[in-house]
């Protein structure tokens, strides 16, 4: 493991050198600028685990080079360093979020390492408990099958987004689809088929639509939505197209996908703009629209 040690005066740097070199990789700074230079051409797997940062340094002190750290993205932990009497300086620090302070002191040496062990073992934990939010997140908001964003996730996004459209008086549509003959189709050949034909309109849709702007999704059985934020109900029927002509080249049986869409009109509320666009896929389906 990297540690940086932001350090301007040569003996406390060497003092601090000694007491890290047998537990990790160190490299000297002798000011926040040049600390901050070298991390700016560092990737991100490339990181020091940590950073020990001086409080007493030129042109910037440490409150200001730690503010300079985070404001440019670098996470890792921080441990701020400050003379006795100025344990208030390293109290603010934390408030901003320093991981831990030490006070240099007869007992400087002995103790970093240990501090060093332990905002590396917190931060290590911290980031495992967010990366288990965020996937438990996600899966309460997607379906197992398609892997599209599930019913619940849909009404919370269509609202949102009716909101923001509102507001910023603009464009969104909706799109309702659904698959055509697809209970015989499930019934002749199994549930493992009707599941992989499920699975193949979901690969479908999320590849007809853009990434991290539309939300594909399963509304139902085999029922889909896509919500379109900044689109009109012209550039919506082109979406629909797309997809219903990538499940008919498919050739599942005689599997279809019938689409109705609207364009919000800022006035409905969201059970009726719903309705609206089912009632479109239900003229579609009723004409062969598939």
């Amino acid at each position: 493991m990297k540690v940086l040690i932001i350090e301007d005066n040569p003996d406390h740097a060497e003092l601090a050198r000694l007491a890290l070199e047998p537990h990790f990789e160190v490299c000297l700074f002798e000011s926040g600028k040049g600390c901050l230079q070298y991390l700016k051409g560092l990737a991100g797997n490339d990181w020091p685990a940590a950073i020990l940062l001086d409080y007493s340094l030129p042109e910037m002190d440490g409150l200001a080079v730690f503010e300079r750290i985070r404001e440019r993205g670098y996470n890792m932990p921080v441990i701020m360093v400050t003379g006795q009497g100025n344990e208030n300086i390293a109290v603010e620090a934390m408030k901003k979020g320093a991981y831990d302070y030490v006070v240099k002191s007869g007992n400087y040496r002995a103790v970093l390492p240990l501090v060093i062990y332990k905002a590396v073992k917190q931060y290590e934990m911290e980031r495992e408990k967010t990366k288990l939010a965020l996937e438990l997140e996600r899966l309460v908001i997607t379906d197992d099958l398609t892997r599209l964003f599930n019913r619940r996730y849909f009404y919370q996004k269509i609202e949102e987004e009716m909101i923001r459209a509102k507001r910023q008086n603009g464009k969104l549509s909706l799109i309702l689809l659904d698959l055509d003959n697809f209970k015989k189709y499930n019934d002749t050949f199994g549930h493992l088929e009707g599941d992989r034909a499920l699975k193949e309109a979901g690969r479908i849709i999320l590849s007809s639509i853009r990434d991290k702007v539309d939300s594909g999704c399963r509304y139902g059985g085999d029922e889909f939505a896509i919500i379109l934020p900044g689109t009109d109900k012209k550039h919506a029927s082109d979406v629909a197209g797309r997809i219903q002509r990538s499940v008919r080249e498919k050739k599942m049986g005689n599997v279809g996908i019938s689409a109705g869409f609207v364009e919000y009109d800022h006035e409905s509320n969201i059970k009726d703009f719903i309705k609206a666009a089912d009632d479109a896929l239900y003229e579609a389906k009723k004409q062969g629209n598939c």
